[in-house]
């Protein structure tokens, strides 16, 4: 068995890994947030589709990404990381260029399907790079820039979206944001030669598969990794992304009758706010109990999500809640990878991180399509309480698993 050659104390080493897939993680949220932004508001007006079919479109990237991030997670094992990250840049790139032939709902599902595969080694693979280079000490900060620097995309994607919207048309806009990506593939195709597979092929050439096997198991059977697992399926109600991107334009251009333009800089500013405090909670979660202030954050965002559910909230006060509840709420799948990584060695690592974004973006498909029919069917204020509500639980967990291991 062969470690992959990493600093385990960040250094030069680490700074490179971390810069790199970082970069990689904004463009993936930058695409994504373009797509999201346009599609429910320009995309589905030109070609005619309903509120149902655009949460299945989201659902769909979301469910794909998820599906096969276990996959590529398993791969990681025996392929050179740096590869299948340059693997599912080049892919995003090329399900951005499909909008050219994009004609009705079929084609955009297609595309949809494709980004979601290209996005799929992100996040496990990425955050496994980030965990074998740094130490306990600086493990939770460093995945805390690399979540952070990622909803910076999320911030700019709205307004570069309506810029490029504006003044090129949409399509164009899909495929503009997919050529930082391909450059980008071709970055990590050329760096992998100085990564070394974790299993490494014995002298008969079949692959060293049990080490998979056991970590796989243990992952998915240790109860700790099952209650962090429970708890992102629970609060990925409330702080999936995703699901924000997607329906809060609606809400506050159908509902709050906000001009486009302005929704665009609410959004931003909502994810401006969630860059900025996951880092914070990351910094702060280094010196304090990490799973206690994720705990506390899911408390907040779920008395915010019933009081807009019941209250309603209108103008300066709106926009207040929303960047607060930005602040508070994207951070916390930040404070579980980072418990996650600390009770994992490296093998176990990477099936870990598997089973944990799998997990995670199968949710939040589930939450996302089940989001839109709560607002199809009963409107934003059901869908508010029923969000808030679902995500409380998972406030108690986190709890437990911190005061457990303090």
């Amino acid at each position: 068995m062969m470690q992959e050659k990493v600093s385990k104390s960040g250094g030069a080493e680490g700074g490179r890994v971390l810069a790199s897939v970082s970069a990689s993680h904004l463009l993936n949220h930058l695409s994504m947030t373009v797509m999201s932004f346009l599609i429910p508001t320009v995309v589905a007006r030109e070609l005619g589709l309903d509120t149902v079919q655009v949460g299945l479109l989201s659902a769909t990237a979301q469910l794909t990404s998820g599906v096969f991030q276990m996959a590529f997670a398993v791969l990681s094992n025996f392929v050179r990381k740096n590869l299948i990250m340059s693997l599912g840049n080049a892919l995003q790139a090329v399900s951005s260029a499909m909008a050219f032939a994009v004609r009705g709902f079929v084609d955009v599902l297609a595309l949809r399907f494709l980004w979601g595969v290209g996005s799929a080694p992100q996040h496990p693979v990425a955050s496994s790079m980030i965990s074998e280079s740094y130490r306990d000490g600086k493990r939770g900060f460093a995945l805390s820039v690399h979540m952070g620097i990622a909803y910076v995309g999320n911030m700019v994607g709205p307004l570069l979206a309506t810029y490029l919207a504006t003044n090129l048309g949409w399509r164009m806009a899909f495929a503009l944001v997919g050529i930082p990506q391909l450059l980008l593939a071709s970055f990590f195709a050329i760096s992998a030669r100085r990564q070394t597979p974790i299993f490494r092929a014995d002298p008969n050439g079949a692959p060293r598969s049990s080490g998979v096997k056991e970590s796989l198991a243990r992952s998915l059977v240790d109860s700790r990794y099952a209650l962090i697992n429970l708890s992102q399926v629970l609060v990925t109600a409330a702080r999936g992304l995703n699901l924000w991107i997607t329906y809060l334009p609606i809400y506050l251009v159908s509902v709050k009758g906000f001009d486009v333009g302005t929704s665009a800089m609410v959004v931003s500013a909502f994810l401006a706010a969630g860059s900025l405090g996951t880092i914070v909670f990351g910094w702060l979660g280094e010196r304090t109990n990490k799973m206690a202030l994720a705990a506390m954050s899911t408390l907040l965002t779920s008395a915010l999500l019933v009081y807009l559910g019941v209250f309603g909230l209108s103008g300066t006060l709106l926009i207040a809640m929303i960047v607060v509840m930005g602040f508070v709420s994207l951070e916390v799948v930040v404070a579980l990878q980072s418990y996650l990584s600390s009770i994992s060695d490296d093998v176990t690592r990477n099936s870990a991180f598997g089973v944990f974004f799998t997990t995670g973006f199968v949710a939040a498909s589930f939450w996302t399509a089940f989001v839109g029919y709560l607002i199809q069917n009963y409107g934003f204020s059901v869908a508010f309480l029923v969000m808030g509500c679902v995500s409380l639980p998972a406030a108690f967990i986190m709890l437990r698993l911190g005061y457990e291991r303090s």
